[in-house]
């Protein structure tokens, strides 16, 4: 399982559009949004301690699904079974025209341990978040 978070463009305030992008399980894509680092910040957080409960979830979630925004990203670490297996799923969407408009939404199976690993560093990076980020951990 691999995720990227890439800054395509940093405001004078702060305000990021970031292109994510996650690759696992036999498929790949990415979408953009735009965020604060903050958002990036405390997803990483939630993911230090992931997960609490079989029934605990994570999300980094930008964007709306209201069709009346441009884009919506979501990436959500979830467990996905009464033995504590955990995945992340990735979903992106961009409205527009026939051409320009398209949607995406999959699942890859990882580890505990990873998405524990992936939240630190998204701590790290968070803290001046210029550079691309990339983390690889374990899954398929």
């Amino acid at each position: 399982m691999q995720l990227h978070i890439k800054p395509v463009w940093i405001d004078d305030d702060g305000l990021m559009q970031v292109r994510v992008s996650v690759d696992g399980n036999e498929r790949q894509s990415w979408g953009e949004a735009y965020c604060y680092p903050e958002a990036v910040s405390e997803f990483g957080q939630a993911l230090i301690d992931f997960p609490s409960s079989i029934s605990d979830e994570v999300k980094l979630e930008l964007g709306s699904m209201d069709p009346t925004y441009a884009d919506y990203l979501l990436v959500r670490a979830f467990v996905y079974d009464g033995a504590g297996h955990c995945a992340i799923e990735f979903r992106a969407e961009s409205r527009g025209d026939a051409i320009t408009s398209s949607s995406v939404r999959f699942a890859v199976p990882t580890e505990a341990a990873s998405l524990n690993e992936m939240g630190r560093r998204i701590m790290a990076w968070s803290l001046s978040p210029t550079e691309p980020f990339a983390f690889e951990g374990a899954g398929q």
